[in-house]
């Protein structure tokens, strides 16, 4: 059996096509919400605006900012995480990322996670594929899609 102070809890969370795996710690909160504002002149990856406890949240689509198309958005309720901006950078304390379904807890170590080859095309910039818990996820790299939301926030 393995330490316990060797694991970090975690959660994988659904989107349309994949899957996120993401430490539990980084996650504020996960709300549903009817609609979100739209930002005129925002990249397709940034969907819009929520608002949570008083705060005008940016909602990041994660897959399309991995490379897929942007999906449609009709008038579904739409499920996201509340995320803590990890840089600390000026007017990022929260952020959102779009999901397709309830995120599920899972304690991870090291060697639950087997590495995956990035396909043709994919977005590594962004993220590294893994196996964990039998399940292909995608790993994200918080502190890019951070930097690149301030900037185009900053532009608009």
């Amino acid at each position: 059996m393995s330490d316990p102070s060797d694991t970090l809890n975690c959660f994988i969370v659904p989107l349309a096509e994949q899957h996120l795996l993401l430490p539990q710690p980084v996650v504020a909160e996960v709300i549903t919400q009817q609609s979100s504002r739209q930002v005129p002149g925002a990249p397709p990856w940034l969907t819009g605006v929520v608002e949570w406890r008083n705060e005008q949240v940016p909602v990041v689509s994660m897959e399309t900012l991995l490379g897929a198309p942007p999906e449609p958005t009709g008038n579904r309720l739409q499920r996201v995480l509340v995320m803590h901006g990890l840089e600390q950078l000026p007017g990022l304390s929260y952020y959102a990322i779009q999901v397709r379904g309830i995120p599920h807890p899972l304690k991870v170590a090291d060697h639950d996670l087997e590495p995956l080859e990035s396909e043709e095309g994919d977005a590594v910039e962004f993220g590294h594929r893994v196996r964990a818990s039998g399940v292909s996820c995608v790993i994200p790299r918080l502190e890019r899609i951070e930097h690149r939301l301030q900037e185009n926030l900053q532009r608009l």
